[in-house]
């Protein structure tokens, strides 16, 4: 219901079949239309994906912050992944596999192998670190754990001159991990990075 101001003559919210409102400090007024909403098996399924991607990449998406490349100057991590695998979305399917977590002009990281992770335990894996002259001394190699089912997410973070990461998660016996891993380096204050790759491991 809306509330009628008899001092100014205005009013907030919806009145009849018009709508008042502030935009800017001034007062507008328009007239209502119902939302449309309708619930075809195509949007469902979208909003399926979008719903079970936002899920299944919050588990992480506050540790990442300060090592992704995807563009966070004016939105969240969140919704720069999203923005990310707007084709996924669109097309109503959501694949773990090839769900972009980072994306950038470098190469990535190569022969990424999880050694077989013991329950209660951190993940260890290897690889094989890009040859190119445009990765600095300062570049990293960002990898992150997630067990849906449990609901646990964790990350890693090394120089990517080791070979090496170690990523801090509490790994649950029998669970499976989807593990994503990329390139960040700096230039500046500027990060540049690559685009993400994927493995699985099952934990003991």
């Amino acid at each position: 219901m809306g509330l009628l101001n008899v001092l100014t003559a205005s009013w907030d919210g919806k009145v009849g079949k018009t709508v008042g409102a502030k935009w800017k400090s001034l007062k507008t007024i328009r007239t209502y239309a119902k939302p449309s909403n309708p619930k075809t098996e195509g949007q469902l399924k979208v909003r399926g994906v979008f719903a079970q991607m936002t899920s299944f990449t919050s588990l992480v998406t506050d540790q990442i912050k300060y090592y992704t490349s995807l563009d966070v100057r004016s939105q969240s991590v969140r919704n720069a992944i999203i923005q990310a695998n707007k084709a996924q979305i669109d097309a109503g399917t959501f694949d773990k596999a090839t769900l972009i977590m980072n994306k950038g002009g470098l190469p990535n990281a190569t022969a990424f192998t999880v050694s077989s992770p013991a329950a209660g335990a951190s993940v260890s894996a290897t690889f094989t670190k890009p040859v190119a002259t445009n990765i600095t001394s300062r570049a990293k190699i960002v990898a992150v754990a997630i067990d849906e089912e449990n609901r646990i997410g964790g990350v890693g973070v090394a120089p990517l001159a080791d070979e090496a990461v170690e990523i801090a998660v509490n790994a649950i016996s029998g669970a499976t991990l989807e593990i994503y891993f990329w390139v960040i380096d700096y230039r500046g204050s500027a990060r540049v990075g690559s685009y993400s790759g994927h493995v699985t491991a099952t934990v003991a």
